[in-house]
């Protein structure tokens, strides 16, 4: 959790920059998590990453999905963990979209723990973009956006998510 709340901080002062935050693998003890630790730059996963390491292309299929305003409210819950108490906020981030449109470039994956993946990720619109981390975590075999995550990048449109 400490981590978790370090890789959001960061996010967030990348966000005052102009972006967003956090993620996991399947390992099952932490010596496992630290030799399997999942490094995918630019699509190419390594030979230590477990086959349940979701893979760059993967985390930015999700954030272009969550970015993209003409996608429903309802399909953009199930890409947040516990998103169904953020669909208010998730309609209201769909508004700011449409004027404020983002993209998301995946470059790196690591393992946080064998349910979180920590998302190398540059989030751009059109006043530009900063590398920021992005946490992704599994929930019933998806890689999802944290909650931490989602409501970070939904306060870049000063929306506030419902806690």
């Amino acid at each position: 959790m400490i981590i978790r709340k370090s890789l959001i901080a960061v996010g967030t002062i990348a966000l005052a920059a102009g972006v967003a935050s956090c993620g996991s693998d399947d390992s099952s003890t932490a010596a496992d998590a630290t030799s399997t630790t999942a490094s995918t730059t630019a699509g190419t996963t390594t030979a230590a990453a477990t086959a349940a390491t979701p893979t760059a292309g993967e985390l930015q299929a999700t954030l272009v999905t969550f970015f993209d305003p003409a996608v429903a409210t309802t399909e953009k819950v199930a890409l947040v963990e516990d998103g169904t108490g953020q669909t208010a906020v998730l309609e209201q981030f769909n508004g700011v979209l449409r004027g404020y449109p983002l993209t998301a470039e995946v470059t790196k994956v690591t393992a946080v723990d064998e349910d979180t993946v920590s998302a190398t990720t540059t989030i751009a619109g059109p006043h530009g973009g900063a590398a920021s981390e992005v946490v992704f975590d599994q929930v019933d075999g998806k890689w999802v956006l944290s909650e931490d995550a989602a409501c970070t990048i939904l306060s870049m449109g000063k929306l506030t998510c419902v806690k």
